[in-house]
């Protein structure tokens, strides 16, 4: 299992000293107006640790990003342009993840599944994956219509796409839904084929659905016993707001 940070452009100098194995980069919004600086933002802010980026984050819906609303689409569609782009500028990319969306809801009567499935099976491209979200999400507590580990499945099928499993979401949604984590968690794994995780910290403080990306072991989302237990897992990228030496060396101590 291999170990690696998500990073942004405001971090890589901190980043490129971290004892990972490769890094996931964020694209913004502002990386694609139009297109165009897309190449020199990759070659430029990340170039320092171009060569082990294998992942890419594409913008989220705090960046008006939301694969569900087709209200956005021409914000969807510049994002995964974007994020395509940027992967071919980095020659170790494997993998493109997107969130896949959310029911808005002061916008609800745009969003529902349909614009996800006919999104994804116009960008058929096996580096796409989309993550999986917590059923429910951000302040506003939108919400992802799918929790059940069958109802992930068939989402998978229809999308066509390879599923990144968040830690920190999937333990929000065990939470909402009254699941054992660590079985809602390892069922995810196996219905899913899951390859790659993000690996983050959260806990029940408040009304236990803030993803609250707390540092490794400060929360209690069961990262070790996943870890443990579910050999095929390749990629650990750790999701941490400031990742430390200590985050790695943790994680690095129950992956070997």
């Amino acid at each position: 299992m291999k170990l690696g940070a998500r990073t942004f452009d405001d971090n890589v100098q901190q980043a490129a000293n971290l004892d990972v194995d490769y890094f996931e980069a964020a694209i913004r919004p502002a990386y694609y107006m139009d297109g165009k600086i897309v190449p020199e933002v990759c070659a430029d802010v990340y170039g320092p640790i171009k060569d082990k980026v294998v992942g890419i984050h594409g913008a989220i819906l705090s960046h008006e990003v939301n694969f569900m609303n087709r209200q956005r689409d021409t914000q969807n569609r510049r994002a995964l342009e974007a994020a395509l782009k940027a992967a071919d500028s980095f020659p170790s990319c494997r993998y493109i993840v997107f969130h896949p969306g959310y029911i808005e809801a002061n916008d609800s009567d745009n969003c529902g599944l349909e614009n996800l499935f006919g999104l994804m099976k116009e960008y058929d491209d096996s580096r796409i994956f989309l993550e999986f979200v917590p059923v429910f999400a951000y302040a506003e507590r939108h919400v992802f219509p799918v929790h059940h580990v069958d109802s992930w499945k068939t989402l998978q099928d229809k999308t066509g796409k390879g599923m990144v499993l968040d830690l920190g979401h999937a333990a929000i949604t065990a939470r909402a839904m009254k699941y054992n984590a660590l079985d809602y968690i390892r069922g995810l794994v196996e219905a899913l084929g899951v390859r790659i995780v993000h690996v983050a910290d959260n806990d029940d403080s408040g009304d236990g659905y803030e993803d609250s990306h707390l540092h490794i072991g400060k929360g209690n989302v069961p990262i070790e016993e996943v870890l443990a237990q579910n050999k095929g897992i390749e990629l650990a990228t750790l999701e941490v707001s400031e990742v430390s030496p200590e985050d790695v060396a943790l994680v690095r101590s129950w992956v070997g």
